[in-house]
């Protein structure tokens, strides 16, 4: 087999197939195999009979504040035709204007936008806006005003809104992160029951106005359910989506934090998962992380841009579709965010390491059907996860991710049916703590925004097979 081509240090790796006979059957190991250092065998069964939650088209999704629009309308235009191909790149998805100054940026219409700091919309932005978003193909949720509360304003931005949008628009949310309005743009005082009244006083003034809009909501902060479960139970028939965000840690303003902070299982999270979806199956209605990142407060240098928040990324977008969740929207676009998964770098869009992430799952998940992925061996002391799915092509694919930072891993990845070939699309870069030359598929993304992959096939004709994982990377491995 020709020798693969990586980025330094797997460019001094070689490719090699390696057969041996284990208890009469052939088992077949693909691996990059390093020039020193051993590997810890890790079995990995996949069940093929168990599908189970299905993984929504446009689970991708980019957050974006609403300053943005207003204070750099360039960013999200068509004349930025890289960030358009970039954003194609992943498929199906869906965008999400909001943010903390969502609550802050007013509505101008077709008035002076303001020299303040924080400028107020105009029927230009969202123009720009509408014509973005039908560029690359993906509805956008809305979010309302609802720091400075104004019902009429908000039913005036949403008529406009909607008609500019038209089949573009995915639904209007009223403020962001209420549930800790309390702590700033509200009295101390201030809990659901204000809320409820606040947004359905917005509801019934934007209906008025739109009335084939769709809404989601609450939009909360982290790991506070009993809000969704609250607006659930009162907003059910009157809402498409549920939705709140999650951040891995935070703030960035803390030193002690760093990239192990990020790749280290949090038990916070599975639990706020559960509950989201056992709210979203009461309510009949789906749930998505409409805002997240791994460091709040806008990401931390050497942290959420180096190639250890793309491990992250890729797990986390696996473990919200694990728990059937309808997609997740990275917070993004603000040059100070650390954490964008597409940067405006020198005048010059570019794709930074959770980017990376969005296209592995793309082409590992987006679109499947979840099927069970269990690691026998014991994972307190192995940093790895698995996940795998159903295509719609008949085909598999077993997503690998290693998050050890110096321990490489040999998956036996056990099937209840015969595989003839697999591909291998590997998530790598030269160490975990680079900023760029990232990989995908054997491939990074060219200058005009455009990507091409190029994967690794092999021929396996049996139920066991062996895939190398290296330290600090991944792997997507597709079964036919």
């Amino acid at each position: 087999m020709t020798p693969l081509f990586l980025p330094q240090p797997f460019r001094l790796w070689l490719a090699a197939i390696l057969i041996s006979v284990l208890t009469g059957c052939i088992k077949d190991q693909y691996d990059i195999v390093p020039v020193t250092g051993k590997s810890v065998p890790i079995t990995v069964v996949v069940d093929q009979t168990k599908p189970g939650y299905h993984i929504s088209s446009e689970f991708e999704g980019l957050s974006f504040e609403t300053g943005l629009l207003a204070q750099d309308g360039a960013f999200l235009s068509t004349d930025n035709t890289v960030a358009v191909q970039l954003i194609k790149n992943l498929g199906k998805g869906i965008l999400r204007i909001g943010g903390n100054t969502s609550d802050e940026v007013g509505w101008a219409g077709t008035g002076s936008p303001g020299k303040t700091l924080m400028k107020k919309l105009t029927t230009t932005d969202i123009d720009h806006l509408a014509e973005f978003s039908k560029a690359t193909g993906w509805p956008v949720i809305f979010g309302l005003n609802l720091g400075d509360y104004n019902p009429e304003i908000a039913a005036a931005e949403a008529a406009y809104v909607e008609g500019s949008l038209g089949s573009n628009l995915y639904a209007f949310q009223s403020g962001n992160e209420p549930d800790v309005f309390n702590l700033s743009k509200r009295g101390h005082t201030y809990g659901y029951a204000d809320y409820q009244k606040e947004w359905d006083s917005y509801f019934s003034s934007v209906k008025s106005a739109s009335p084939h809009a769709h809404f989601a909501g609450p939009d909360i902060d982290p790991f506070n359910p009993a809000w969704l479960e609250s607006f659930a139970k009162n907003e059910h028939q009157h809402v498409v989506l549920l939705d709140g965000h999650y951040y891995s840690t935070g703030p960035a303003s803390n030193a002690a934090i760093t990239y192990h902070d990020i790749l280290k299982p949090n038990p916070q999270l599975s639990s706020y998962l559960v509950q989201l979806s056992k709210i979203s199956a009461k309510y009949h209605l789906p749930y998505r992380i409409s805002e997240g990142n791994n460091v709040w407060g806008g990401g931390k240098p050497g942290v959420s841009d180096v190639f250890a928040s793309a491990l992250w990324a890729l797990d986390f977008m696996w473990t919200v579709a694990e728990n059937n969740g309808r997609g997740v929207n990275f917070h993004s676009g603000a040059r100070h965010f650390a954490y964008t998964p597409i940067a405006l770098e020198n005048g010059t869009f570019v794709a930074r390491p959770e980017y990376y992430a969005m296209l592995a799952f793309k082409y590992g998940g987006v679109g499947g059907t979840i099927i069970p992925a269990t690691i026998n061996d014991p994972r307190d002391y192995n940093n790895c996860t698995a996940y795998a799915c159903m295509n719609a092509n008949n085909t598999y694919s077993v997503t690998l991710i290693n998050k050890e930072d110096a321990k490489n891993f040999d998956f036996t990845i056990q099937l209840t049916k015969t595989a003839s070939t697999i591909k291998i699309d590997r998530l790598i870069a030269p160490s975990i703590t680079s900023k760029t030359d990232v990989t995908f598929a054997g491939s990074a993304v060219n200058a005009d925004g455009t990507f091409v992959p190029s994967s690794e096939e092999h021929t396996v004709n049996n139920e066991n097979f062996v895939v190398y994982v290296p330290a600090g990377s991944a792997a997507v491995v597709t079964i036919k």
